[in-house]
């Protein structure tokens, strides 16, 4: 990455983010190859204590980032507690209550923009409100509807499986995918199918009486009471109901992507390849070969990917990146974009011309001199 490290001049880089989270290290190691100094980091329980403001941080020119609030159970606890929840003690793992969570997020993204206001002059990686609305699924799917943007339908809110089976049969629909309204990284996603045979789920969340845990692998839950237990325990937390559309095989597996559009251009992709209906490569699934699936997809579906994706982006004008999830049905015939991430861009080792995520979006904006 020397030839980066010429053609874009170091900069002050403040990151407001859990210092020893894994996204943090990575971006600071990206800095340090790009021959940066390191990101001055602030986290974001420092800003919500008092401990730390940012108009006494920034610098004249620097760039603010922000990055997921997530790794840190003190940081997840106190948004919750300023979102009008529960003071909970949260384990390791344990599902939170992620309506709570993301009302005290938007709370303190709108303070930390307020007070940006009254910063020195700086360029920054996010709006916040676009932060907000990419993890506000009903939201996101809203606005990329809006937009013309290709997406699977989607229920209007649900509170029980029971309600949500009957709105479902009404539409002809025997599965679909349930998903946390304000959740991410798959944290309490259901693959429901249902016939008169019976009902069968498979998702991210394991319980343990009234507590519910993320799972690195898959759960199966079958039959009518436990899957009602499982449903109506997430709906209260609120969820997001898309319809099911069937993955595309490649190299012998379900598959979907990331696509991480920057700067318009859908130049970072990876291939996830699933044991199962749920792809998200923390739960033990495969990288495939972006270039292999180019090359058997054809042209003109590769560029139905793109496009999609970075139609997904234009629906938050003005956003300088995102990690958009793209689905193509079995042949190839079809793309669905199935989600926005505000924090979507944590791959190593995907280069677009040997440059990372983060070089990329350092190289996007408008200030830098690619």
């Amino acid at each position: 990455m020397a030839s980066d490290a010429r053609a874009l001049p170091p900069r002050d880089v403040l990151l407001v983010a859990p210092p020893g989270g894994r996204r943090a290290l990575a971006f600071q190691a990206t800095l340090a190859q790009l021959g940066w100094p390191p990101a001055r980091t602030v986290p974001y329980l420092d800003l919500m204590e008092g401990r730390a403001r940012l108009p006494d941080l920034v610098r004249p020119g620097s760039v603010v980032r922000f990055d997921s609030p997530g790794e840190d159970l003190a940081t997840e606890q106190a948004l919750i507690r300023l979102g009008g929840g529960p003071d909970v003690r949260l384990a390791d793992g344990e599902i939170a209550p992620t309506d709570a969570w993301h009302r005290g997020y938007s709370a303190l993204m709108r303070s930390l923009a307020a007070d940006l206001l009254a910063a020195p002059p700086h360029e920054r990686m996010q709006d916040p409100e676009h932060v907000l609305r990419m993890f506000d699924k009903p939201a996101t799917h809203a606005a990329l509807s809006a937009a013309g943007v290709p997406v699977p339908d989607a229920l209007p809110s649900v509170r029980s499986l029971d309600e949500l089976v009957a709105r479902a049969d009404a539409r002809g629909w025997g599965r679909v995918f349930v998903k946390l309204a304000h959740g991410s990284s798959a944290s309490g996603t259901v693959a429901l199918a249902w016939s008169a045979r019976g009902v069968q789920a498979h998702t991210t969340v394991r319980q343990e009486g009234a507590h519910l845990y993320n799972s690195r692998r898959l759960q199966r839950v079958s039959g009518w009471p436990q899957v009602r237990a499982l449903i109506d325990a997430l709906a209260v937390y609120g969820v997001h109901v898309e319809r099911w559309w069937p993955k595309a095989s490649f190299a012998g597996h379900p598959m979907d992507l990331r696509a991480v559009v920057i700067g318009g251009h859908a130049n970072h992709a990876l291939v996830r390849l699933g044991k199962g209906p749920i792809t998200n490569l923390h739960l033990g699934n495969e990288r495939g070969d972006v270039s292999a699936l180019r090359r058997d997809a054809g042209e003109e579906r590769w560029a139905a990917v793109t496009d999609a994706a970075t139609s997904a982006l234009r629906a938050f004008p003005g956003a300088l990146y995102g990690g958009v999830d793209v689905l193509l049905t079995p042949g190839y015939r079809t793309v669905k974009v199935l989600e926005v991430n505000a924090f979507g861009d944590y791959h190593r080792g995907v280069l677009h011309r040997g440059r990372d995520t983060y070089t990329a979006e350092l190289a996007a904006l408008p200030g830098a001199f690619a």
